[in-house]
């Protein structure tokens, strides 16, 4: 993902307006300031930040009991998931929904003249969150399709760097996978695994070696 480690920083600083700036829109706080100062408690640790906007979902089964009809929700796109939040009016409660990315088979976003609208495809149904800032509908199906992508990819990273070990030049390929764990795309006992299969491998010490030998003395 393009600037993860900025989405990393201003994750951990809370500072949702720079997240914002970064995907080149405005902070949509529409009806949900208070959602925006508890979305701190509803992340996990080391949970990134992609994108947020707010937007009117209509009440599930868990929906604060004093309200009714369409509430206006947080919408936040992270590494690991769709949290949407939405805080009751009459109380400090907190109505909480989670949509994991392995749940999500695609994101689409519906662009009218003034509002958008985000649809979230989970196979045996659509999460459909409406009246939503125009431009952060695109900003968060754009970037929610191409970190589904990265996952998929690095899923397939297993069984891939054995296919890669015979026709890939190991030191490019290390230097992939150190990149991929650097944005958080693979975690470390896959990097540490896929690291020492390739550091093993004969055709990486005669490569290294021959690396060292083509170098000025």
């Amino acid at each position: 993902m393009d600037n993860f480690e900025k989405y990393k920083e201003f994750t951990k600083a809370q500072d949702w307006a720079a997240i914002c700036r970064l995907n080149e829109v405005a902070l949509d706080s529409f009806g949900t300031k208070k959602e925006l100062s508890a979305l701190p408690e509803y992340l996990e640790p080391d949970e990134v930040v992609f994108a947020l906007t707010s937007g009117i979902m209509g009440q599930t089964g868990t929906s604060n009991a004093v309200e009714f009809g369409s509430n206006t929700w947080l919408v936040v796109l992270t590494t690991d998931r769709f949290l949407f939040l939405d805080c009751a009016m009459l109380s400090s409660s907190v109505d909480t929904q989670s949509v994991r990315h392995e749940r999500v088979q695609a994101v689409s976003a519906s662009q009218g003249f003034i509002l958008g609208k985000i649809t979230v495809d989970l196979g045996s149904r659509l999460l459909v969150v409406d009246n939503c800032q125009k431009a952060t509908v695109k900003v968060i199906a754009d970037l929610a399709n191409k970190w589904l992508k990265e996952i998929k990819n690095t899923e397939k990273a297993p069984s891939a760097i054995s296919a890669d070990l015979s026709k890939t030049p190991l030191m490019n390929l290390l230097e992939r996978l150190t990149r991929l764990a650097k944005i958080g795309a693979i975690s470390e006992q896959e990097f540490s695994i896929a690291k020492e299969k390739i550091l093993n491998a004969p055709a990486f010490r005669a490569e290294k070696e021959q690396l060292l030998s083509s170098l000025p003395l």
